[in-house]
């Protein structure tokens, strides 16, 4: 039986009518477990391209634990599928780059040493790697790096609390949410008269947004200049679609100036454990070097200035 130029070899009867539905259905695929019988689970062939055959074995091995059924069937339909079209298009690449045989195992050689360098630079860094960065690291950079953290948008602070214009006690709630500001059961009793009424209370004082996001809970158009609302202090009120919204700033900071430490502290983490990898790898490679050329098991050899070549003998 063929199908795609590849030749398909069932072995047993239940095989060969599995092989055959699948086929039936434009795919290439066999049912497969960890739980099949032992005359099934052999070291059979199931497909094969050229001199390269896919064993049962090789596919019962691949299966997940935990897949059986009609799972099982669409798995093993997959990986069939993809072992033939991997082989087949290994064997056209063959074809059409055999002049190229070279450059292909050079690239496949530099990408196993590759692999081989960032293992040994990994486990390097594990081993040598200390604890998390205090707080002072992060800030002792920060202090000397400022430069490198200037905002590219304006960030803020601050508070919006959105209710229904009718609302009868709408000074009373504006002096609630002023002395809010500094007294915690104050910010408490606030909290309870939104709950209880319904009230809208977007509170950003912990935490640094961007001034277009927090104009998003406003009633304001973002084609607007809304850059004046940031140099009036105090509570603002706004009025639209019969909802009243007053709002506050607690804290400003304008694109084009440093960035809080808050906002950088964990990009600054980061840069850290960059730098501390760095230069983990960078003194593990020097220690290898020293070592291998003071033992002789490396040598340089360079030209002097006539052009012949000069050698360091060292003993072995």
């Amino acid at each position: 039986m063929r199908y795609l130029g590849v030749k398909i070899i069932s072995l047993s009867i239940v095989m060969r009518l599995v092989v055959k539905i699948l086929l039936a259905a434009g795919a290439v695929a066999m049912t497969a477990c960890r739980d099949l019988p032992d005359y099934l689970v052999s070291d059979g062939t199931v497909a094969k391209v050229g001199r390269k055959e896919l064993k049962i074995s090789e596919i019962v091995d691949a299966m997940p634990s935990n897949v059986s059924g009609d799972d099982s069937v669409s798995f093993v339909k997959l990986y069939v599928d993809r072992w033939l079209v991997r082989q087949l298009k290994v064997e056209e690449a063959d074809d059409l780059f055999s002049g190229s045989e070279e450059d292909i195992d050079r690239m496949v050689e530099e990408y196993r040493q590759s692999l081989l360098m960032r293992k040994v630079d990994q486990y390097y860094v594990e081993q040598q790697m200390s604890g998390d960065f205090t707080e002072k690291d992060i800030a002792d950079y920060y202090n000397t790096h400022k430069s490198d953290f200037i905002l590219e948008r304006t960030l803020v602070k601050g508070r919006v609390l959105r209710f229904n214009a009718s609302y009868r006690q709408g000074k009373t709630l504006m002096t609630q949410m002023r002395e809010a500001a500094t007294s915690q059961s104050a910010a408490k009793t606030l909290s309870e008269i939104c709950e209880k009424n319904g009230f809208e209370l977007v509170d950003k004082r912990s935490e640094w947004i961007g001034f277009a996001d927090f104009l998003t809970y406003l009633p304001t158009a973002q084609s607007q200049n809304n850059e004046p609302l940031l140099d009036k202090t105090g509570i603002q009120q706004m009025d639209a679609g019969g909802m009243r919204y007053y709002f506050d700033f607690t804290s400003v900071c304008r694109k084009g100036n440093v960035a809080p430490l808050e906002v950088v502290s964990e990009n600054i983490r980061r840069i850290l454990i960059t730098q501390r990898r760095s230069e983990i790898i960078k003194a593990h490679e020097e220690q290898i070097v020293s070592a291998a050329m003071a033992s002789g098991h490396a040598r340089i050899y360079a030209e002097t200035a006539t052009g012949s070549p000069e050698r360091e003998d060292r003993e072995e």
